[in-house]
């Protein structure tokens, strides 16, 4: 007969019901290549960008406790006066119909507006800012869509990740600091706080708002600094889940880009045609220059026309014995010159004309050439 030690290690072994850890694994397993600008821009116009709610909540918390405290007096004084006002209508109203109703309904709209304007605007102003400082200016209208992801459950929410357990932690850091802050400020101004009993109202209201204002001051400071930690992590996490898979990585080139394979091809075919068409300007050269088998320089001056000799043709190992080839079969003069024909591949392109430093040693060559004089002669 079996314990039910034995039956409980059957029933957590058993496969139908064992939590696979593959639940628990990122998501961005065997992404390994890093997001192209393709896939940001395309997140981008989606509306996907790393940002942090928590900014913006600090902000507007820091904007409206300033706001407060600033016209801390005269907001306290319109709101006794708002008070005063709609409680001695309500009692002076003799007749109190439909009509009634509407006017003092949108009376205690617009003064209602007029008393708490400054602490929206400047919220209203705090929250946008927030948002910018993260994202810049950005116009999404994808992220208007419909989407059905954002009302189905999300199982990989509620499962232990690293962003729940950073959420946790975030939670936690929070309650535990507030509340530390929050008993060093009420400590240091207990005592006068027990004295308000013997002051008047304005002097109590004045030092519990100014206790309030430091202990939601000091919370504030210590919120933004978990905010700017909490935008690192999502920006870290925001760059992980762009990261591709090699495969994704090889098929959006080809959808830039096309076929490397094919793009490759078509690159060899333009380097063919360019020494094929480099190679039929070299009967034209007044001279070839050479290592003697690893380079060949052809130079060509047009005395009167060009203001230094010019690179028609160059090449390497096999293209420079062609071009060897070429120059005997047009009677073209070879001169074997190793620290020139190095320096002249390696430094002037085709076509250009050659540097003032090499006008010297080349011109030495030119005036020994017979073919050349005789090319000037006539």
């Amino acid at each position: 007969m079996k314990s039910k030690i034995d039956y409980f290690e059957e029933l957590f072994l058993d496969e139908s019901i064992l939590l696979h850890l593959q639940l628990f694994a990122a998501e961005d397993e065997g992404r390994t290549e890093p997001p192209s600008e393709r896939r940001r821009r395309e997140e981008r116009e989606k509306g996907n960008v790393p940002k942090s709610n928590e900014v913006s909540s600090v902000l507007v918390l820091i904007g409206a406790v300033i706001v407060l405290y600033l016209v801390g007096d005269s907001f306290l004084r319109d709101t006794g006066a708002f008070i005063r006002k709609y409680l001695s209508k309500g009692v002076e109203q003799e007749h109190f119909g439909n009509e009634e109703f509407r006017v003092l309904l949108g009376g205690v709209v617009r003064d209602f507006f007029s008393l708490l304007w400054p602490v929206f605007g400047i919220t209203m102003v705090f929250a946008i800012a927030g948002n910018i400082v993260q994202t810049g200016f950005i116009f999404a209208p994808k992220a208007l869509a419909f989407r059905f992801d954002r009302i189905s459950p999300n199982l990989k929410k509620i499962l232990p990740n690293k962003q729940t357990m950073f959420n946790l932690i975030k939670s936690l850091a929070k309650v535990i600091v507030i509340g530390f802050i929050s008993y060093l400020l009420i400590r240091g101004d207990f005592l006068k706080i027990l004295l308000t009993g013997s002051m008047s109202i304005k002097q109590a209201v004045s030092l519990v708002g100014y206790s309030g204002f430091k202990i939601m001051m000091s919370v504030g400071i210590f919120l933004l600094a978990i905010a700017f930690a909490d935008f690192l992590f999502q920006k870290s996490e925001f760059e992980d889940s762009l990261k591709q898979s090699p495969s994704e990585a090889k098929r959006e080139m080809k959808e830039d880009g096309g076929d490397p394979g094919v793009k490759s091809r078509r690159m060899q075919i333009a380097r063919d045609m360019m020494q094929r068409n480099m190679l039929k300007s070299v009967p034209n050269a007044d001279v070839v220059i050479t290592n003697p088998t690893h380079f060949s320089v052809a130079l060509q001056y047009n005395y009167g026309v060009d203001t230094a000799p010019r690179v028609i043709a160059k090449g390497e190992d096999a293209m420079a014995l062609a071009i060897r080839r070429i120059a005997k079969e047009n009677d073209i003069p070879i001169v074997e010159n190793p620290p020139l024909a190095r320096v002249l591949y390696s430094q002037v392109e085709i076509d250009q004309e050659i540097p003032n430093e090499f006008f010297k040693a080349v011109s030495t060559i030119l005036i020994s050439l017979e073919k050349f004089k005789r090319k000037i002669a006539r």
